[in-house]
């Protein structure tokens, strides 16, 4: 009788991590159709993978215990995987840390990146590929190397958020509820820069600037603005909502991760920072305008004219290397951007997508 070929991923960090690696959780399904994979994520991002078909397990933990270094909490995981008796890892990670989790639960074939910027050598892997951060190329396509080592060859980068029918009703119902018809508000998120591993304010546009847009955007088409984040995020939306003063739908906090895809899922276009929410919108083919600072949108973001980005162009940007920020005393890359510049790339946008569905 065969033994089940038992596969395991390894991905943590942030929501808009998981989702990026959406495509080569496809790519190793199609490596491994029978076999049983299972991947091992941060509970503070499992939101982005639950019901993905490509996945027959999620085996999630608390972040704490590899991003704050908790030997206990580590030991225990490693106890965990090495009970299950994977036959290879994908690792979708540079860091020595995480490829050592494989190594000691005894997983034979370990396949991930090594990164010779940092000093990362890989040496604990069986096969490896080149992690290239914050280059022009797709942070997703560069994924894909990691199961192209075992013989994958396709080249799609497209992203998979999967909600159930029960969870795009529950967003649906909750559009009803507050009068809203789909495709017939925006959605703006003006929050972003949090995950497990640090906090980088710096990604953010900042209240005054986004109420001003939200303003414009009001004036422009009349259509109502969701605002939309995480319980820490609360203060900022609050701060936006008070100074556009009406049409106003603060969500902010009150809605689950999934429920917010959902949102986003029916909206005219989501307005965002560099954060998880522009990762749903190119999921779903949603036009989006991603509003980047120290981050190098290229590596974020595809080619594409409906998932577009917008910069203020100073020269010193971007400066938000290999997910390390280490401060800036301007922040000339967010405050030089201007609202009425945001609302014209807007306009630009929608001109160009109704002329294409129209």
């Amino acid at each position: 009788m065969a033994v089940l070929e038992r596969v395991l991923i390894i991905r943590n960090q942030g929501i808009g991590d998981l989702l990026l690696i959406t495509p080569a959780l496809r790519a190793v399904r199609a490596l491994h159709p029978e076999a049983r994979v299972a991947l091992v994520v941060g509970e503070w991002s499992r939101p982005a993978v639950e019901g993905n078909p490509n996945l027959d397990e999620i085996i999630a933990y608390p972040d704490a215990w590899i991003q704050n270094k908790q030997p206990l909490g580590y030991l225990r995981l490693v106890a965990k995987l090495a009970r299950r008796r994977f036959h290879r890892a994908y690792i979708f990670h540079s860091h020595t840390l995480i490829h050592l989790i494989a190594a000691l639960a005894g997983i034979p074939r370990r396949y991930g990146f090594f990164d010779p910027g940092l000093g990362k050598s890989g040496a604990l892997l069986t096969a490896k590929a080149k992690w290239q951060p914050n280059t022009d190329r797709y942070i997703a396509d560069n994924y894909l190397d990691v199961p192209r080592l075992a013989g994958f060859s396709g080249s799609d980068v497209s992203l998979d958020l999967c909600l159930s029918p029960e969870e795009q009703a529950a967003a649906d119902d909750l559009l009803a509820r507050h009068g809203l018809e789909g495709g017939r508000f925006f959605t703006v998120a003006p929050g972003g820069g949090i995950n497990p591993r640090q906090n980088v304010f710096a990604k953010r546009w900042g209240t005054e600037r986004f109420s001003a847009f939200c303003r414009l955007l009001l004036g422009r088409y009349g259509l109502p603005v969701v605002l939309l984040g995480s319980r820490g995020e609360m203060e900022i939306s609050r701060a936006v909502a008070a100074g556009v003063g009406e049409r106003v739908v603060d969500l902010t906090g009150r809605v689950p991760f999934r429920t917010s895809a959902g949102l986003i899922r029916r909206s005219r276009m989501l307005i965002s920072n560099d954060s998880s929410v522009m990762h749903v919108a190119v999921a779903y083919r949603v036009p989006s305008l991603a509003l980047f600072g120290p981050s190098n949108p290229r590596s974020l973001l595809p080619d594409s004219r409906l998932n577009q980005w917008i910069t203020s162009g100073v020269d010193c940007q971007p400066c938000y290397c290999n997910s390390l920020f280490t401060g800036c005393e301007h922040l000339r890359c967010m405050t030089q951007l201007a609202p009425e510049t945001a609302l014209a790339r807007v306009e630009a946008m929608l001109t160009q997508t109704e002329t294409r569905t129209g």
